[in-house]
């Protein structure tokens, strides 16, 4: 039983329908044919990243996902080449990385994922249906051994072998643990007070195309406005603009041309007001992010796995949620393939929750990290904390000059690697000689702080090649 169809719920249903005799999948809203935004997904309408681990991850378990995408008018890019990025105060390199990446929106992207779902024969999507608490063995045994559901019809209990959460930040776990004799897990949050705002635009008609993307990110702490622009399918822009601690743009279309004016750069304002705007004006609030530490309560049923947002949500701006989620249900499909190897399910529950951080660790150290450089944030810092902002903010600088150390920061960035890869020798020490001299010289002698967009450094589209690792 799978608990949310958004796209943790939908990878989740993919990796058990290759263990479990019956699959079901229950989504409280009910989905029209074809990609459109809904309730269940405020964040739907607004630009979305995806990394590209999250990208292997959607092609070994969909193969022939991104070549439709691709008739359905998505494109497959070059993350480095075919993206113009401003990122503290700096433009990084453009340069041929062979990272894709995927531009279309958000509701054209799961519909496609639902499709392939859903073509399962051992899966079931029930729309329309809400859970409203976990059922215990009456045995005494601790296990979950189903849901009860709120359906059109009235409320009905559903058994299953295994439960798992994937019903996103909204996620009621904590109080339905309470509920039936266990503790709420510890929490670890950073409030940012975020917001989204979106519009779809036509692009202008003379766009030279020297850009498939452009993100002006904010400089902190300093300024925590910023800007994006995405080639989406139809030939169409999607403009989101974010703010952080309240400073939210405006839903008025000439309050939010006005807030882009108001960026650190004029890049986007200069490219948008040239731009027709097509469609509403969408907005989504994001309080905070938060990590409930399932994995450390001293005790937790068996037949239950908690993943995607539900156990972890992360500050959007990053683009890690969808990857992040890709990889709990990956590590849910290992974790039931050990299991198959002994025979039995018992234990799943334990060995899923205690080796999740593996996956969370990183991706929320390096949002956080980021989000903590304001002092409006309000967090834990931990001791050292400074030194890596110091380090960080170094090694973003020379991500401006230095191709080696750009590609091993996209290589974390995509969550190919660990910290290490940016603490080699062959990237501490310019990076750390970028900042003795720092002191010494401007920056503006340092790193490229050009106007404009740095050019295009190759000639052609990237060939992509596909992952199956």
């Amino acid at each position: 039983m799978v608990i949310g169809g958004s796209m943790a719920g939908l990878l989740s249903a993919r990796v058990l329908a290759d263990h479990f005799d019956k699959v079901t999948l229950v989504e409280r809203d009910v989905r029209g044919e074809g990609p459109a935004a809904r309730k269940g997904v405020p964040q739907g309408p607004h630009i979305h990243v995806l990394l590209d681990t999250g990208r292997r991850i959607l092609d070994t378990y969909f193969p022939d996902l991104f070549e439709q995408l691709q008739v359905q008018g998505a494109e497959l890019i070059d993350s480095s080449g075919d993206l113009a990025w401003h990122h503290f105060g700096v433009w990084k390199l453009r340069h041929t990385s062979g990272i894709p990446g995927l531009l279309c929106t958000r509701p054209l992207l799961e519909w496609n994922v639902l499709r392939r779902v859903k073509a399962r024969p051992n899966v079931a999507v029930r729309e329309g249906c809400s859970i409203e608490g976990l059922i215990r063995d009456e045995k005494g045994t601790g296990r979950i051994t189903g849901v009860r559901v709120k359906t059109p019809q009235g409320e009905e209990s559903w058994e299953a072998d295994l439960v798992v959460d994937a019903s996103g930040r909204g996620s009621r776990m904590p109080q339905w643990l309470e509920a039936i004799g266990y503790a709420r897990p510890e929490e670890e949050q950073v409030i940012v007070d975020l917001s989204y705002t979106t519009c779809l635009h036509e692009p202008p008609p003379h766009f030279q195309k020297e850009w498939k993307a452009l993100f002006l990110y904010p400089s902190p702490p300093k300024a925590w406005r910023a800007g994006f622009i995405s080639h989406v399918e139809g030939g169409r822009w999607l403009v989101t603009l974010n703010g952080y601690f309240g400073e939210h743009a405006p839903t008025e279309y000439q309050g939010f041309l006005e807030y882009a004016r108001s960026l650190t750069r004029p890049d986007l304002y200069n490219y948008l007001k040239e731009a027709t705007p097509i469609g509403p004006i969408s907005q989504h609030k994001v309080k905070d992010c938060r990590w409930r530490h399932y994995e450390k309560l001293a005790r937790f049923p068996e037949g239950l796995a908690i993943l995607g947002d539900a156990a972890c949500a992360f500050n959007p701006l990053y683009g890690q949620g969808m990857s992040v989620a890709g990889l709990g249900a990956e590590l849910l499909d290992t974790c039931l393939r050990e299991q198959a190897e002994r025979g039995e399910l018992s234990g799943l529950a334990q060995r899923f929750r205690e080796r999740l951080p593996e996956v969370i660790r990183l991706p929320w150290l390096l949002g956080t990290g980021m989000d903590l450089l304001y002092p409006q944030a309000v967090g834990k810092r931990p001791f050292g904390l400074g030194l890596l902002h110091w380090y960080l903010l170094r090694l973003m600088e020379r991500t401006s000059t230095d191709a080696h150390v750009h590609r091993q920061f996209y290589r974390i960035l995509h969550l190919h690697a660990g910290l290490e890869a940016v603490l080699q020798p062959s990237v501490a020490l310019p990076v750390l000689g970028h900042g003795v001299m720092s002191l010494l010289r401007p920056l503006e002698r340092l790193a490229n702080t050009e106007t404009r967009p740095p050019p295009l450094t190759r000639p052609g589209p990237v060939p992509v090649q596909k992952s199956r690792s």
